[in-house]
């Protein structure tokens, strides 16, 4: 049986304003040895919830059925939302719908209905009306079972073929019926086959054949930082000394002290050590006790004094430290103490002095896992006093870093001082390079590579073989001489997990897993616009290096917000909205003490994705929703969602 998702796109209905109907009229439609429908769901109208609803249920339903928004409205967004999932539009299958709906009623013409693959999943967009969704359903309905059959087969000869014929007879092209598997009258030829790996342009294909639109369906952010945060791998440990440990890891396991501290009774000032029981009066100073100094050796009789350092050890017979500031000197020698008076009149046992393991108790966790090391010093302080000669953290990641394309000059290696025509400053590899050192990663440059397929799966190979990781920018759009998808793919046998996030800037950000040496390694492959490779590092790959970092151990909550931390901050601009994806503009997030709260004010009006200068003195993405008719901007005073990429101003 094939597994189906119904989703009703109702803002209504999602608000429980309104009861969905046409959701279980499909459901009973699509009941019986054939279907069974096994997700279902309402969403309010916005491309975001229908794209990221189908895009999950794809990798585990044959058939979506989406109802609703398929209408003339402005609202009516179910059309945008699944060509922005779409992997392959079927325009036949939705014709069909059409042509069978207009025979029972003209008004069928004001539907805008679709359908297409995401993935290997059937999707159908129809009306949401009762009425409307069930008819248009029923127009193909005899036809969805192979539709669903072919679209997730490996080509489709092992179901044109004899019922009696082998799969291996059909695929060898040995097998010629009239009634074929399915019960279509249709035979594949049998010259067809075509051994691309993936979804990405073939490399040995000139570039007449490469495709006029992305086959990589453009998922919702949130979804693209799952996938990425799912395949990344997880945290490697590592024991290193006291003195190796950066700033920002993390700590892997429970830290135990191993002796007390202090571990002897030290003395809290600088003064001197008696008895308690003696009192105030005038004694002898017998000698000098300063940090470090021993007294295993001797102990101090009642009627002596001992003239003590902060932190020196109180020797045997003392009970009690009386600070300098309480005494005067009676007598000296050579300009050595022997007798002082004590001015002190309530003199206390243990006065003064810290006991032994005051501080610290042997056996106590110092530092818990998922304790991270910061700037402040106080971490790597306790983990020093703890006794341990070394400690156990999690690896910061070794990462490569690249840019591609041939019209991209090296900034830091020989100075060009004057550019030939056509050629531009590389300034997304020293960017990227100082953001991943300032997230405490290990960096490896591998400088500028030319746009050739050769230089390109020889200097990721290479990268691969080094590091756990690569980040690349440039070479994954649509252009001629944008191999990096079809390399990773083709060359290094790895997988595109994503290859367009519905996004501005940074569209086409593509991630992948490379099969590297028993274990697997990434790549993310940045777009070249030197804006969007920056946003593409803030909103994926340091998400990425902080969970490999650790920064998810012992940690409760909400992993986005540990790994991409925002804030809700009030705008201090009027923002025009993009009507077709969300938006993550630069700003400058700061507190406003009068106020108590966050604001952010944008870095400037021009915000183009090649404009370097717009990411200056940014501290953080304001995130700005797909605009509307009713919503065509933000205005200032409005609270926004913003997520931080610096220290914010305070």
């Amino acid at each position: 049986m094939t597994s189906v998702g119904i989703l009703t796109v109702s803002t209504k209905c999602s608000q429980g304003l309104a009861v969905d109907k046409s959701g279980p009229a499909l459901e009973a439609l699509l009941s019986g040895p054939v279907w069974t429908v096994s997700e279902r769901a309402v969403v309010s109208d916005s491309r975001q919830e229908i794209a990221s609803r189908v895009l999950e249920w794809s990798t585990r339903c044959g058939l979506i059925v989406v109802s609703g928004g398929t209408g003339l409205s402005a609202d009516d967004v179910t059309v945008e939302a699944l060509d922005m999932v779409f992997t392959k539009r079927l325009p036949a299958l939705a014709t069909a719908m059409v042509v069978g709906s207009l025979k029972i009623t003209k008004f069928a013409a004001l539907s805008q209905v679709c359908a297409g693959l995401c993935g290997k999943c059937v999707v159908l967009g129809v009306p949401g009306s009762t009425k409307g969704a069930t008819e248009n359903v029923q127009q193909v309905l005899d036809v969805l079972p192979h539709a669903v059959a072919t679209a997730g087969a490996n080509g489709t000869r092992h179901l044109h073929a004899d019922e009696g014929a082998s799969v291996e007879k059909v695929k060898a092209g040995k097998v010629k019926a009239e009634k074929v598997k399915c019960g279509c009258s249709r035979m594949d030829e049998q010259d067809t086959a075509h051994d691309v790996q993936g979804l990405s342009n073939d490399l040995e294909a000139g570039v007449a054949r490469r495709a006029r639109k992305s086959p990589y369906p453009m998922i919702p952010v949130d979804m693209a930082l799952q996938q990425v945060l799912e395949n990344i791998g997880k945290p490697r440990v590592e024991r290193v000394p006291l003195g190796q440990i950066a700033n920002g890891q993390v700590v892997a396991e429970d830290v135990v002290a191993r002796e007390h501290v202090p571990a002897y009774r030290a003395s809290i000032m600088d003064g001197y050590a008696m008895s308690s029981a003696d009192g105030a009066g005038v004694f002898a100073v017998r000698r000098a006790m300063t940090a470090g100094a021993s007294t295993d050796v001797w102990e101090l009789q009642r009627g002596e004094i001992v003239r003590v350092a902060t932190g020196a050890p109180v020797p045997r017979g003392a009970d009690a430290v009386v600070m300098i500031e309480d005494t005067e000197l009676v007598e000296s020698v050579d300009g050595e103490e022997r007798k002082v008076r004590v001015l002190d009149t309530n003199i206390v046992e243990g006065q003064n002095i810290r006991p032994v393991g005051h501080d610290l108790r042997a056996g106590v966790v110092v530092a818990r896992a998922g304790t991270r090391v910061t700037a402040v010093g106080g971490e790597i302080g306790t983990l020093a006093i703890s006794g341990n000669s070394d400690f156990a953290v999690y690896a910061m990641p070794r990462i490569a870093v690249m840019s591609t394309g041939d019209e991209v000059v090296d900034t830091l290696g020989k100075t060009v001082t004057e550019l030939p025509l056509g050629a531009i400053r590389d300034s997304n590899r020293p960017a990227l390079l100082a953001a991943l050192r300032a997230l405490g990663c290990d960096v490896v440059d591998f400088g500028v590579v030319r746009d050739e397929p050769d230089a390109l799966s020889q200097t990721l190979d290479s990268a691969l073989n080094t590091c756990d990781g690569v980040i690349s920018t440039g070479g994954v759009s649509m252009g001629e001489r944008d191999w990096l998808k079809p390399v990773i793919e083709q060359r290094l046998n790895g997988r595109i997990v994503f290859g367009r996030v519905a996004m501005k800037p940074s569209k086409p950000t593509t991630f992948a897993v490379v099969p590297y040496a028993q274990s697997q390694r990434f790549v993310f492959a940045l777009p070249g616009n030197p804006v969007s490779a920056v946003v593409s590092l803030h909103m994926f790959v340091a998400p990425a290096v902080r969970k490999l970092a650790g920064h998810l151990v012992g940690v409760g909550g909400s992993e986005v917000q540990v790994l991409r931390p925002s804030v809700q901050a009030v705008l201090l601009d009027r923002v025009e909205l993009d009507r077709v994806r969300p938006e993550y503009v630069r700003g400058v997030l700061a507190w406003d003490h009068k106020k108590g709260a966050w604001t952010v004010e944008l870095t400037g009006r021009m915000q183009q994705s090649s404009r370097m200068a717009s990411m200056q003195a940014a501290n953080a993405l304001v995130s700005l929703p797909i605009g509307t008719d009713h919503k065509p901007q933000v205005d200032i005073g409005e609270t926004v969602t913003v997520i931080v990429i610096g220290p914010p101003q305070i």
